[in-house]
C-alpha cells in the first residue's frame, strides 16, 4: 500500500490515538513514570489498531477541525486516566499520613513511580494499590473502560467542561476520605497510646515517657499496621473495583448540554 494511501487511511482515527494516548500517560500503572515514554506510544498505538472495529472514523475536512478533535480528544483521555490514577494517590496519601503519625515523615526516598521524594510508608502503599490493582486485573478493566468510553462518548463529541471540574472534585473528595479510611486503624491506635501515657504521666509523674513514648507509639502503630494488613488489602481491592465503576460510569456525563 502506498504511503499517501495509508496515512489517509489512519487520519481519521488520530483522534482516537489521541484519547487512548492521553488514557494510557496517566492512567494507573501504564502511566507509571517508571514506564518509558516509548513503551507507552507503543502500547496507545497497540490499543487502538485492537479498537478499530468499535470506533468511529472522523472526517479528515477540514484539517483545522481534525485538529482541535485531536486536541480535545486528548485533554478527554488525560482526565478520564487521571480520575483513575486517583486512587493511587489516596492510597499514598494515607502512607504519608501514617509515617508522619509514626514519627517517620524524616526518612524520605526518591519514589520513581511518581518521580518525587516520599516517606517509605507512601511508596509502600502506592505498590501494594499496584498490586492490588493487578491482582484484581483491572489493567483489563481499564481497556474495557476505554473501549465503553468510545460508545458512551463518541469522538468529535461537545464536552463540558463544568462537569469534569465536578467529577474532579467529587474524586478528590472520595480520595481524602478513602486515605483517612485507610490510616483509621493506625491514628485511633496512637490515639489511645497517647491517653494511656499521659494518663501514667499524670498519675506516676516519675516516669518519664517523652522518650519512651516516641518508641512506644512507634511499635504500637507498626503492629497495628502488619495486622491490619489484610484489611487493606480488603479495603484497596473494593475501592479499586468501585472506582473504576465510578469514573467508568461518569464518562457519559462529560458530553457538553
Amino acid at each position: 500500500m502506498p504511503l499517501d494511501s495509508l496515512v489517509q487511511l489512519l487520519l481519521p482515527y488520530l483522534p482516537a490515538l489521541a484519547r487512548i494516548g492521553g488514557v494510557v500517560a496517566t492512567a494507573p500503572l501504564f502511566g507509571s513514570a517508571v514506564v518509558p515514554a516509548r513503551v507507552r506510544a507503543i502500547i496507545a498505538v497497540a490499543l487502538t489498531i485492537g479498537l478499530f472495529p468499535t470506533i468511529t472514523a472522523v472526517s479528515t475536512t477540514p484539517l483545522a477541525g481534525l485538529a482541535v478533535s485531536i486536541f480535545s480528544e486528548a485533554l478527554l483521555g488525560i482526565a478520564i486516566g487521571g480520575a483513575m490514577n486517583l486512587i493511587f494517590v489516596g492510597a499514598q496519601w494515607s502512607g504519608e499520613l501514617i509515617a508522619q503519625q509514626l514519627g517517620l515523615s524524616l526518612a524520605e526516598s526518591f519514589d520513581p513511580t511518581s518521580q518525587s521524594h516520599g516517606t517509605v510508608l507512601g511508596g509502600a502503599f502506592s505498590l501494594l494499590t499496584m498490586v492490588v490493582f493487578l491482582g484484581i486485573n483491572g489493567h483489563h478493566a481499564l481497556v474495557r473502560g476505554i473501549q465503553s468510553s468510545f460508545q458512551s462518548l463518541p469522538i468529535s463529541s461537545a464536552i463540558n467542561g463544568a462537569s469534569i471540574v465536578d467529577l474532579f472534585a467529587r474524586l478528590l473528595t472520595a480520595a481524602c476520605g478513602f486515605a483517612l479510611q485507610l490510616a483509621a486503624p493506625v491514628c485511633i491506635t496512637l490515639l489511645i497510646c497517647d491517653l494511656a501515657m499521659g494518663m501514667v504521666g499524670r498519675t506516676v509523674p516519675q516516669v518519664g515517657l517523652m522518650t519512651a513514648g516516641i518508641t512506644v507509639r512507634a511499635i504500637a502503630g507498626l503492629l497495628v499496621l502488619i495486622l491490619a494488613a489484610a484489611l487493606t488489602s480488603a479495603l484497596l481491592q473494593n475501592a479499586s473495583i468501585n472506582w473504576m465503576q465510578v469514573v467508568t460510569s461518569a464518562v457519559p456525563g462529560l458530553a457538553g448540554r
